[in-house]
Formats: structure tokens, C-alpha cells, sequence
């Protein structure tokens, strides 16, 4: 039966491309073995940045506190509020900001569209193994400078993130149209690609 990859795994394929041995034990005491891991690290909050199904939530639920500040998990990576509302909403000292308001008060509750940094080995496996091959060329690329390492993983890394996409679109349910639930899908319109607010 195959082992499911998980961080320490992803370690040691990101050091088998530069020839390293593998290791037992993801510590402190080895510096390559630390900047592996940042390298998956990095990689993996890159990667979720740009919001996936598995890491996105439409209208979730940020209650006040007494003071009427809203407080946001180090683990948020962006949120935004819904379409056509009245809030500009960012994130500024771990704290909600409207910036129409220009005010940290909210009196009420509000229900934002969140995008959440995972864990690694809570990630999905097809998002797992991208994760490892991409951190595997940087390292290559960035530790011993070797161009041959990374051409070689260039077709791993490919294939990985075609299942990645693969499994993205199966569990997304996308269309040209919107998803099958329709909920809080907003299709292109041209005539607001260039607008900035």
C-alpha cells in the first residue's frame, strides 16, 4: 500500500533532486533540510494564495467583538466582501479595515469570501505533489544553481500540476457557465477588466 506524502516525504523528494540522501527528521540542525522545507513552505502558501476549492469559502461568518473590531486569523489568507456591497474590506494589524469607512467598527456581523492557508500534509494529495515538485526545482535552482536538475523535474512538475487542475475542475464543478450550485459566481465582464477601484 502507497504512503501518503506528507511533509517529511516532501522533503526528501525536494533533497533527491540535488542528489542529497534522505532524511528521518525534518530539523533544525541541517541547513539544507531547513531551507527544503521552506521551499515547500513558500511554495505551498504561493500556491494557495490564489484560492482553490479546497481552501475557499463563500459568506463566512466574522462576528464583532465587544469593541466592535473584527479580528482575522493568522491563517486567512485573503478575504473579500461580497459582490455589490457597500464595505471595502482589507486586512490591516489582524484586524478587518472598511476603507470607505476608513474605520475598524463594525456593528454587525459579516459574511466575507475567505480564502484559508492549509497545512501542508491537510492538504489534497494531487496539491501535495505539486507542491513537491515545484519546491524541488526552486531548491535545485536556488542551493546548487543546477540547470539540468531542474530541467529534468520540469516534466515532473508539469504532469503534477495537470492532476492538480484536474482535480480542481472534478471537485470544482466549473462550466462556461458558472457552477452547478450558482452560488456567489460571477461571470467575466468585459466591460470591467480595466476597472480599478
Amino acid at each position: 500500500m502507497a504512503q501518503k506524502l506528507n511533509k517529511l516525504a516532501a522533503v526528501n523528494i525536494v533533497l533527491s533532486n540535488i542528489g542529497q540522501a534522505p532524511v528521518t527528521v525534518v530539523d533544525n540542525d541541517n541547513p539544507m533540510v531547513v531551507m527544503a522545507a521552506n521551499t515547500i513552505e513558500e511554495v505551498s502558501n504561493s500556491l494557495q494564495s490564489e484560492g482553490w476549492t479546497f481552501n475557499t469559502e463563500r459568506a463566512y461568518p466574522f462576528t464583532p467583538q465587544p469593541d466592535q473590531r473584527i479580528a482575522i486569523p493568522d491563517n486567512v489568507l485573503q478575504l473579500d466582501s461580497a459582490y455589490y456591497s457597500t464595505l471595502e474590506t482589507v486586512i490591516r494589524s489582524g484586524y478587518l479595515y472598511d476603507k470607505r469607512s476608513h474605520s475598524f467598527k463594525f456593528d454587525q456581523k459579516l459574511y466575507l469570501d475567505v480564502t484559508w492557508l492549509i497545512e501542508f500534509d491537510d492538504l489534497p494529495s494531487a496539491f501535495k505533489q505539486y507542491v513537491a515538485m515545484r519546491s524541488a526545482n526552486l531548491f535545485a535552482g536556488r542551493s546548487v544553481g543546477s540547470q539540468e536538475a531542474v530541467r529534468f523535474g520540469e516534466r515532473e512538475e508539469a504532469q503534477a500540476r495537470a492532476a492538480m487542475m484536474e482535480y480542481e475542475t472534478s471537485q470544482g464543478d466549473y462550466n462556461m457557465l458558472g457552477t452547478n450550485d450558482n452560488q456567489n459566481y460571477i461571470t467575466f465582464r468585459p466591460s470591467q477588466a480595466l476597472t480599478r477601484y
